[in-house]
């Protein structure tokens, strides 16, 4: 008898957790943010503008070579010389190209991370399934139309560390 009744207080107690979770309500809205301009409102995101202004003038003049020698090439009067010259030009740009890619991602990491916990915080917070980034789904086409209070840039930007 016993045994019964331990078992039928485990099934209330499963069945009743069930209950319970199925009237728990489920978010359905779905609401976007401007994660360009969330980015750019973050405390740290002038390091990464310091890099991108740092590598601008690094590859600046690797592009000016780049157009001058393409310019002799398309007129036909480069030497071999020249042609030497822009492989190489091309060459040391592309991979000083990825050389500042890759320390303005390492230093824009951090900001992505945090805007995302910020943002996953506010939706949950407000009943929200799902957040898309507002020019993602512009430009491809997915979204037409968005109500504007579905928006949650502003609380975002808001609540990130100041």
């Amino acid at each position: 008898m016993r045994n019964w009744t331990i078992l039928a207080m485990t099934a209330f107690l499963l069945l009743g957790g069930t209950l319970l979770a199925q009237n728990r309500p489920t978010p359905t809205r779905v609401g976007y943010v401007d994660a360009e301009k969330v980015v750019q409102a973050h405390k740290d995101f002038k390091k990464v503008q310091d890099i991108r202004n740092q590598a601008e003038r690094e590859l600046k003049p690797l592009r000016d070579q780049i157009q001058a020698l393409e310019a002799k090439i398309r007129a036909g009067n480069a030497t071999a010389k020249d042609q030497q010259d822009y492989r190489i030009a091309a060459q040391s740009l592309q991979e000083a190209g990825k050389k500042w890619t890759e320390r303005a991602n390492t230093a824009l990491k951090p900001i992505t991370e945090e805007i995302d916990k910020v943002i996953a915080r506010i939706a949950q917070q407000q009943g929200f399934a799902i957040i898309l980034d507002k020019k993602v789904a512009a430009t491809s086409g997915l979204v037409v139309y968005a109500a504007e209070e579905l928006e949650i840039t502003d609380a975002v930007i808001k609540a990130l560390p100041k």
